[in-house]
């Protein structure tokens, strides 16, 4: 009976371990919370949460990131920051207007995209090519 109820510990404590191993590897980007905003008016103030990640799909860390505002009423706005290993950048909040990003990372061809203000409800990924 000792020898069944130790080898039932042995076995439960292999699984509680395995388990553990698994939850703890499986981040996934979807577990990630979005902090982007879109703005609610012309002009409004809008955030942009970016998640760059390689051809491979693999997240890029240290990816710069520069979002540049146009507004309607003639000023210019900008704000930048860094991807971290997720590939998440979450950009400071800014006046929003016509939108260019410019992003830019060792060992991959430097990219400028037209954001549409209103999207920034959702994360904006991007994917960065290989230079050649």
């Amino acid at each position: 009976m000792r020898k069944l109820f130790l080898a039932t510990l042995i076995i439960v404590a292999t699984f509680s371990v395995a388990a553990a191993q698994d939850s703890s590897t499986s981040s996934s980007q979807s577990d990630i919370p979005n902090m982007g905003k879109a703005p609610t008016q012309a002009n409004g103030i809008g955030r942009l949460d970016a998640r760059v990640f390689d051809e491979a799909g693999n997240p890029v860390r240290g990816a710069y990131l520069k979002l540049e505002s146009e507004r309607t009423d003639g000023y210019f706005c900008e704000s930048w920051n860094s991807s971290d290993e997720r590939g998440v950048s979450v950009l400071p909040p800014l006046h929003m207007g016509s939108l260019k990003l410019i992003v830019k990372a060792k060992g991959y061809e430097t990219q400028k995209i037209s954001v549409p203000a209103e999207n920034l409800n959702e994360p904006l990924r991007i994917t960065l090519v290989k230079k050649k």
